[in-house]
């Protein structure tokens, strides 16, 4: 996942063929970010979490970095900024591969990736927090509403007896927090170094994060199992849910711009309630929906908010 307020866009409109483009790049984008929840889920029994996350995070190193080298930019940056890229890289790769693989040994996809949805909310209030942002009345009814919505949808998966839901639902929701400092710091961060050198950076820092925690999960007996399905879905979730689509949404939200791109965050937890059904035998109950759509209105009105 990413943030269009972290990420250098322009916000003038293009023309028509570019802006069909931008729409299908996006389009491709929330679909794999929507399929990572699905092929996490499937094979978090086969290959251990923290595992998992390692290995997806270098999968994307490698894919960011050949195409850093094919368009020619330099990956070379100094060590003041990659600092800063370093530990946006432990919180929005590290700490979020964690929290999400970890959560999906406890609680359904669907539930997951709707819990994940709203970290402009928590934006918000650790804006008004620490930058002393004001918050509007739109805004505040938007946090209670998310809010509350979270709510429903941890109290309706453990009414539907999924074991140790709870735990799951928290630490989906814990990755927003994780996002949040992400998106404040990166405001100022990302400005300044090229996007696709900024993610090469960030998602390798992730890698690494990730690398001492997978060792001790290796050591603790948990070896991951591999079989031509794990593998498969391992490389997909790496090269095409983390590595293509980080790129297909900076190159779509470049075309588009962060406002219309921002709609298609809410396209990812339709994807994955769309695959989960079929694919993990998931059901949808009315519990889980008002949660659901409670939880998008009032993100969707942190976001389209009134400024100060």
């Amino acid at each position: 996942m990413s943030d269009p307020a972290t990420t250098p866009a322009t916000e003038t409109r293009p023309p028509t063929t570019t802006d069909l483009v931008g729409h299908l790049l996006l389009t491709f984008t929330a679909l794999m970010w929507g399929a990572s929840f699905v092929g996490t889920k499937l094979v978090i029994d086969a290959v251990p979490p923290l595992s998992l996350g390692f290995m997806r995070a270098v999968l994307a190193s490698l894919l960011l970095a050949a195409c850093t080298r094919l368009t020619s930019q330099r990956l070379s940056i100094s060590w003041a900024e990659w600092r800063w890229l370093a530990l946006l890289g432990v919180l929005g790769v590290g700490y979020f591969y964690i929290g999400i693989n970890l959560a999906l040994e406890w609680t359904t996809a669907s539930t997951a990736s709707l819990l994940t949805l709203p970290y402009p909310v928590m934006t918000a209030i650790g804006a008004r927090l620490f930058l002393k942002e004001t918050l509007g009345p739109r805004r505040i009814a938007g946090i209670a509403l998310a809010l509350a919505g979270a709510t429903v949808l941890t109290l309706a998966t453990t009414r539907e007896g999924v074991g140790g839901a709870w735990i799951g639902n928290l630490l989906a929701f814990s990755t927003t927090f994780a996002w949040t400092t992400y998106t404040l710091l990166g405001r100022a961060v990302l400005s300044r170094v090229s996007s696709l050198v900024a993610t090469t950076h960030i998602m390798t820092a992730g890698a690494l994060a990730l690398l001492p925690l997978a060792l001790v999960e290796l050591a603790a007996g948990k070896l991951p199992r591999f079989t031509g399905e794990s593998l498969a879905v391992t490389a997909f979730l790496g090269l095409a849910c983390t590595g293509a689509a980080y790129l297909t949404w900076n190159r779509g939200l470049a075309l588009l711009g962060a406002t219309r791109a921002a709609v298609y965050l809410y396209v990812q937890p339709l994807a994955v309630i769309l695959l989960a059904i079929p694919l993990l035998g998931e059901r949808l109950t009315f519990p889980t929906v008002t949660g659901g759509l409670v939880l998008v209105l009032g993100t969707w009105l942190v976001m389209h908010s009134e400024r100060p």
